[in-house]
C-alpha cells in the first residue's frame, strides 16, 4: 500500500512538471491564481472576516470569550495565592 502512494504520488509530480513546463499552462495557472486571491482579499471581504451575522453565533463568541478571559483570571487568582 505505501508503495502505491509513492507511485501515485511521483506520478502526481510529473504530470504537474510535464503540464507546467509550457510557458502558456503557467500563465493560465497564474491568472487564475491572481483571480482566486482577490476574491478573498478583497476589504470588503476582509471587513467581514469573523463578525457573526446571527445573533446566536454573536451570544456564542461572547460566551466563548468570557469564557477565556474567566480561564486567565482564575489562572492568575491561583498564581498569586
Amino acid at each position: 500500500m505505501g508503495k502505491l502512494k509513492i507511485a501515485i504520488g511521483a506520478a502526481g509530480i510529473a504530470a504537474s512538471i510535464a503540464y507546467l513546463s509550457d510557458r502558456e499552462n503557467r500563465s493560465k495557472l497564474k491568472k487564475q491564481l491572481d483571480q482566486i486571491m482577490t476574491r478573498f482579499n478583497t476589504k470588503s471581504n476582509m471587513k467581514e472576516r469573523g463578525k457573526p451575522t446571527e445573533i446566536a453565533d454573536a451570544k456564542m463568541v461572547d460566551e466563548g470569550a468570557m469564557t477565556s478571559v474567566q480561564y486567565y483570571n482564575e489562572w492568575q487568582e491561583e498564581k498569586t495565592k
